[in-house]
């Protein structure tokens, strides 16, 4: 690192991936020592101009917050909010792990910042710094959480003394995702061919049961012999993803699954040795998938079984209303998202009952009428 001559606050750092520019400076108000890269910067000249800004802004809230200057809100740093918002908000929602890892980058990213100091243009370099090495789908996420954040802390339920100022993250335009076409369903072949592959008897049995139920992956690992009325045919779930737990009704064929496993655990679907499954099978299903020879949609392959199931119900003259209570959704969007029940067989069989038309006249089709009268 060389410390600019002409620049004060300006530093010079060269890398392996060239040189860079950086800048140093004491927060007023926290009183700490902020440094950091400023990765836009291709001069000292750049570098200095972006600390002044940022020297400014800090001062700006420093004034603010001696002359009870409220209407940005009180001075709270950003790092402070996102601390906040994992503790009493991601943790008790159960969203704590996927929050922290995408609250690391938004704090390094704003590190030393008020929230009133944060601009729609400081978020729009963000956006498109985090844009060069993930998914437009991803950084979308990234500015949804730091606009949650900036809610939360603006909602009086959720602190004594709320912010009343701009969410500058909600003044910045998120990428436009254009949706994919969805993949299909499988076929009850293709996933019996699946289930051939797997070795292990509770993992085969788990995923026959998903394509018999429709069940999430978390409903059949967390699945307990209390939840389960065999007589009554029917299964609690315990802790389903629309927070609407109620008797769900088990077919003929998943109720077998379920007298099948061996009770040594509370948990009916456990491992050998009693203990639960803590994580998906995901990768167990899809290597499965790929020995067999099956095309599985990315990143969700388990969902496919909640699609198969849906589309199977359909295709067998099942009614909406039905498949949202038995697949244990909350309104109609997701039943007919994941039942894609328009696959191009279905369609040809479908059409294949309309009636031909057999070219004759009124006057012949009477006729035909009376004779066989």
């Amino acid at each position: 690192m060389v410390r600019s001559k002409k620049y004060p606050g300006v530093y010079r750092v060269d890398g392996k991936a060239g040189v860079s520019f950086g800048i140093s400076y004491t927060h007023p108000t926290t009183g700490q020592r902020i440094r950091k890269i400023v990765k836009d910067a291709t001069s000292e000249a750049q570098a200095a101009d972006a600390r002044a800004i940022e020297v400014a802004d800090a001062k700006r809230g420093a004034f603010n917050k001696a002359y009870s200057i409220s209407d940005k809100g009180r001075a709270i740093l950003f790092e402070d909010a996102v601390g906040l918002y994992l503790k009493n908000w991601s943790a008790i929602n159960k969203h704590l792990h996927t929050d922290e890892a995408r609250a690391g980058a938004l704090i390094a990213a704003f590190e030393g910042k008020l929230m009133s100091d944060i601009t729609p243009f400081a978020v729009e370099r963000f956006k498109r710094t985090m844009a060069k090495g993930l998914t437009q789908s991803t950084v979308n996420k990234y500015l949804a959480l730091g606009s949650q954040v900036y809610e939360k802390m603006k909602d009086k339920s959720f602190v004594q003394e709320p912010y009343t100022g701009d969410n500058p993250f909600r003044q910045v335009k998120r990428y436009k995702i254009k949706k994919k076409k969805k993949p299909g369903s499988l076929t009850p072949d293709q996933v019996a061919a699946i289930i051939a592959e797997i070795d292990h008897p509770v993992k085969r049995a788990m995923v026959e049961f998903g394509y018999q139920t429709g069940w999430r992956i978390s409903e059949i690992t967390n699945l307990k012999w209390d939840d389960v009325n065999l007589d009554q045919g029917v299964a609690w779930i315990a802790d389903p993803k629309n927070d609407s737990p109620d008797d769900i009704v088990l077919s003929a064929r998943a109720l077998e699954i379920i007298k099948a496993q061996p009770r040594i655990s509370d948990t009916v679907f456990c491992k050998l040795n009693g203990d639960p499954y803590k994580t998906g099978l995901h990768h167990g299903f899809k290597a499965a998938a790929d020995r067999a020879g099956v095309y599985l949609p990315p990143r969700k392959a388990w969902h496919i079984l909640r699609r198969t199931w849906a589309a199977m119900f359909l295709q067998a003259g099942g009614d909406v209303e039905t498949l949202r209570v038995l697949g244990n959704w909350k309104d109609y969007k997701m039943p007919l998202w994941y039942a894609d029940s328009a696959e191009a067989d279905h369609q040809r069989k479908t059409l294949r009952k309309i009636p031909k038309l057999s070219g004759r006249n009124l006057a012949e089709i009477k006729n035909d009428g009376t004779s066989n009268n």
